[in-house]
């Protein structure tokens, strides 16, 4: 940690900012301070102007790199051989285990629990984000190029995905118009079931959403949106010959046009017919009746 700063927004609102330098791929990270760790981190910058006028600079020691940083105003150092340095990672480790020591004498549960500094960023990211953050201004804060990389830190449970999805659907239908909630009319209902009757076709069915009509001029064989029925295999079989006799007479004819269209056609129909032959391949399981379970008796 390197420097506090101040931002102050439109409103008025002053919010302290923690600088954090260099950070995640090498990038300057700027972290948006609560009232309790700026009081922390104030305490520290009051202690070393106290004992130095300023925050000394001083060198620190990359166990990772092997080699020794620029000097820096580092908040965290200590004395190792009667020179001040930034304080190493061993000896952060060492302080957060002895303070889960302590706190396990009267909080049981921390017993035997070691934690890392790296630790409290997974926890810093999933406090962001269990509150309601979006997790791509997580990413940012954490310094990570990839949110992906953010979604392994966040510890997400199923109740706080429930809730959290229930609240967006919530604060959702809040904005919208009161009428498009309203229960469907007889007429509506109806439309809505002869949607599906109408979307039976000769080799299956067309997946086309609810309200929209045929979008490929019923060239079916085509459209990706057919789903044939395995009885009509049969019947793409005859298609299949059709088309070959007239690519045949194209051929003859010289139609180039017909010919590339009639191949078109062919190679949707072959692998339609391909995926629909290895649906069918697959084996159905049995997998019975589901029956209650007897209830949990108390040991």
């Amino acid at each position: 940690m390197h420097s506090v700063r101040q931002y102050q927004r439109p409103n008025g609102e002053v919010v302290a900012l923690l600088v954090v330098t260099p950070s995640k791929s090498d990038r300057e990270r700027i972290i948006p301070m609560p009232a309790e760790l700026f009081h922390v981190v104030a305490q520290i910058i009051r202690r070393h102007r106290n004992e130095h006028g300023t925050v000394p600079v001083c060198v620190r020691y990359d166990n990772h790199e092997r080699t020794w940083s620029e000097p820096l105003p580092y908040l965290f150092q200590n004395f190792h051989g009667g020179t001040q340095r930034g304080m190493a990672s061993i000896t952060v480790w060492r302080l957060i285990g002895r303070a889960c020591d302590e706190l396990a004498l009267t909080h049981p549960q921390f017993k035997d629990i070691r934690f890392a500094p790296h630790d409290f960023r997974r926890l810093f990211a999933t406090e962001l984000v269990n509150n309601g953050l979006p997790i791509h201004i997580g990413a940012a804060l954490l310094g990570h190029l990839d949110i992906r990389t953010t979604r392994g830190y966040v510890a997400v449970f199923n109740e706080d995905v429930i809730s959290n999805y229930h609240q967006f659907l919530a604060r959702r239908r809040a904005e919208r118009p009161k009428e498009e909630y309203r229960d469907p009319t007889p007429e509506e209902w109806t439309d809505f079931q002869e949607h599906f009757d109408k979307r039976r076709i000769e080799l299956g069915s067309c997946g086309r959403p609810y309200g929209t009509p045929c979008a490929h001029e019923h060239a079916c064989i085509r459209c990706p949106m057919l789903s044939i029925n395995p009885k009509m295999l049969p019947r793409l079989n005859e298609i299949e010959e059709d088309l070959l006799a007239r690519r045949k007479r194209a051929l003859a004819e010289n139609w180039q046009g017909e010919i590339e269209g009639i191949e078109l056609t062919l190679n949707f129909l072959r692998s339609k017919r391909e995926q629909t032959s290895r649906f069918q391949q697959v084996e159905t399981v049995d997998l019975g009746l589901p029956h209650p379970r007897p209830p949990l008796t108390e040991q």
